[in-house]
């Protein structure tokens, strides 16, 4: 019987050991596992944080190797070289940024046809560089500066203007409060140059898509109507009323 209890005694003590062995194997299993999977987490974390900073390369690097579109419109002023015609547009809103808008000229264009001067053949340099946002009636910024103006040979614009320069009439119902078939820089829905014409190229270099509108006739023309407040109209200036832009160092917004 004395045997048989110390045997059955040497079992069960070897039994608990052997559990605990496996419960330490078990432990240490797990220990490793952990291990494992932190270094895992950490050089996770580690591959993320340069993945995005080669994302951040990439956008920086995208930034700076595409330059911003440019929307190049040519143009052909006609009518006579003694009248400066009407050419209208909207600039975007905020969301786009800063709206730029050039418009300009190179000395030799038209050296073949010279309609202003048929004794020289560099008839007229022209460099107008704008920034802007927006109109009149708009809820943004609203403005428009000239950053650059050069011309050279011969004047070519004039009456450049935010709101841009129009007459208008009583056509509605409330009014405006402007004179009525007076030129001046008060049409609430688009900025104005004047170009002068006879049959003179220009380019117009912008950031935002759509053509700049223009018209080189002598007939009144409709650029806004409104049925409460009235019509916006252009017509040719004449030479005589020539007004040269006005280089500007902060953003001007012209008064209703």
């Amino acid at each position: 019987m004395d045997t048989c209890n110390a045997d059955i005694g040497a079992l069960i003590k070897s039994c608990t050991e052997l559990k605990s062995y496996f419960e330490k194997v078990r432990d240490d299993i797990e220990a490793e596992r952990k291990a494992l999977a932190d270094e895992l987490s950490k050089k996770t974390e580690l591959i993320e944080q340069r993945v995005a900073e080669k994302e951040k390369q990439v956008d920086r690097f995208l930034q700076e190797a595409m330059p911003e579109i440019r929307y190049v419109q040519d143009i052909t002023i006609g009518g006579s070289k003694d009248f400066f015609y009407p050419v209208w547009f909207r600039m975007p809103t905020n969301e786009h940024g800063n709206a730029k808008i050039t418009f300009c000229r190179h000395y030799s264009w038209n050296e073949d046809t010279r309609p202003l001067d048929p004794s020289v053949p560099h008839q007229a340099a022209l460099l107008l560089d704008m920034e802007g946002n927006a109109y009149g009636w708009d809820g943004d910024a609203n403005f428009l500066e000239i950053k650059r103006f050069h011309e050279r040979y011969n004047p070519t614009v004039s009456h450049v203007a935010f709101l841009g320069y129009s007459k208008w009439r009583n056509t509605g119902t409330t009014g405006t409060g402007l004179p009525q078939d007076t030129l001046c820089a008060g049409c609430v829905v688009y900025s104005t140059v004047y170009l002068r014409g006879g049959g003179l190229t220009y380019r117009i270099i912008k950031n935002w898509r759509g053509d700049v509108q223009f018209s080189d006739k002598h007939d009144r023309v409709n650029i806004y109507v409104s049925e409460s407040h009235g019509t916006w109209y252009v017509e040719p200036i004449p030479f005589a009323q020539y007004s040269a832009p006005k280089q500007t160092t902060n953003a001007f917004v012209d008064p209703v």
